[in-house]
């Protein structure tokens, strides 16, 4: 039997080298010097060492530990609220004996296929709940999704036994103890897959503190290094520059620039994925059979 497999893991080691092939390239290219990059482009390995890169990025040190720590501080808000709502509302819409389980779930679908629009949320969240300027902006909104209580609703109804629910109800178990206490611990699977998920989509969100974000102590760290690339767009499509630009360009890094700035974004992605991915695939699989 193990023989057998032996094909197939060959064939899933060459699509994951071909997967991290990008990757490699990014880091590579963030240690490589900018003239290098110029004439002879992108390669898999630095051709003239540098890290012209990354000093570029670190002049921006302050503010690039502020912006990591807005950012921490949301993924990990946004993502704890999201599954403990998710998941309550999932358990609810489980049970048989909830009368308006059919009409929520009716309402979750149409918000799958209808959306108020960016303009509307906008008016909502600013001149009604004054979030502006709020991390409560970058961390409410969008708490409860629909695709996500559904598939947590399907795995608590394919993995979660009706019978341990009553056990522990005629044992005297209020709700909340039931869904605490034996429900929850039995969602792990799912609740790391879609927590990972969700926890990725706050990560790399950057057009919400655009639209809603101001002050410099409030910047997550997509908003500043769109900020930063967008500088480095501008002074590299400069036709007439003055002297001081022109002295600038000539000593600033731009493509390996670039990929040191996306090297501060999927450097703690990469550090956390192993952590989450044996309930990343078996929140996925469980109960996809049934």
């Amino acid at each position: 039997m193990k023989e057998k497999q032996i094909p197939l893991k060959i064939v899933l080691g060459v699509l994951a080298l071909i997967a991290f092939a990008p990757v490699w390239m990014v880091i590579a290219a963030a240690f490589s010097d900018e003239a290098s990059i110029s004439k002879q482009g992108f390669s898999f390995w630095p051709q003239e060492w540098s890290l012209a890169g990354l000093r570029y990025v670190i002049r921006f040190s302050d503010q690039l530990v502020q912006s990591y720590k807005v950012t921490i501080l949301v993924t990990v808000c946004a993502t704890g609220i999201a599954l403990l709502l998710t998941s309550m509302l999932a358990y609810t819409l489980s049970r048989k004996d909830f009368r308006l389980r059919g009409a929520i779930s009716v309402y979750l679908l149409i918000t799958l296929i209808f959306s108020g629009g960016q303009l509307g949320s906008y008016l909502i969240n600013t001149n009604v709940f004054n979030l502006r300027n709020s991390l409560l902006v970058l961390i409410l909104p969008g708490s409860v999704g629909a695709m996500n209580c559904i598939i947590m609703r399907s795995f608590i109804q394919s993995n979660v036994p009706d019978a341990l629910v009553e056990s522990a109800k005629i044992d005297g178990a209020s709700e909340y103890r039931v869904f605490f206490q034996v429900v929850l611990p039995l969602m792990l699977p799912v609740l790391g897959a879609i927590g990972f998920m969700v926890a990725v989509g706050h990560w790399n969100e950057w057009q919400t503190s655009l639209l809603y974000i101001d002050k410099r102590e409030l910047t997550t760290l997509q908003l500043l290094l769109m900020r930063i690339e967008n500088t480095l767009d501008y002074l590299s499509q400069l036709e007439n520059p003055s002297a001081e630009e022109a002295a600038l360009m000539q000593t600033m890094p731009t493509e390996s620039g670039r990929m040191a700035l996306l090297l501060c974004t999927l450097g703690p992605v990469l550090v956390i994925y192993p952590f989450f991915q044996k309930y990343f695939v078996k929140g996925l699989t469980m109960g996809a059979v049934k």
